[in-house]
């Protein structure tokens, strides 16, 4: 497959806008979301419903945030998607991050797809 699915260029511009409900319509009603950094699960969601809390919480977090497609390679139902991350935080968070901070790194996400919807979000920094 030479092109990212459909589905995940438009989940991916909707997280750029900031717009949970367009993400939304992504996802499948069970989409599993796994955060992964420094080795360690940090945030685990199993249903849309979970999904939509921690996203809204995201939203809130930041001023902007940019995901951008570096490479990819898909198999199958699965996308490996590696990403620049580009963000201005909102408000003081508990991780220590500070209001205006600038974040910018490299991550990757691992995307399982059923029936053109996302079923299943691994995101690893």
């Amino acid at each position: 497959m030479s092109e990212l699915p459909e589905v995940i260029s438009k989940y991916i511009i909707a997280y750029n806008s900031l717009d949970v409900a367009r993400m939304l319509d992504c996802l499948t009603e069970d989409v599993e979301f796994r955060n992964i950094s420094n080795g360690e699960v940090n945030t685990h969601t199993n249903s849309k419903k979970e999904f939509e809390a921690l996203a809204n919480m995201g939203v809130s977090a930041f001023k902007s945030r940019k995901q951008t497609v570096t490479q990819f390679m898909c198999v199958s139902n699965i996308s490996l998607v590696e990403i620049c991350y580009e963000a201005v935080v909102a408000a003081d968070l508990p991780n220590g991050w500070k209001s205006g901070q600038e974040l910018s790194f490299i991550g990757a996400s691992a995307f399982e797809l059923r029936d053109n919807k996302i079923m299943k979000i691994i995101d690893q920094s």
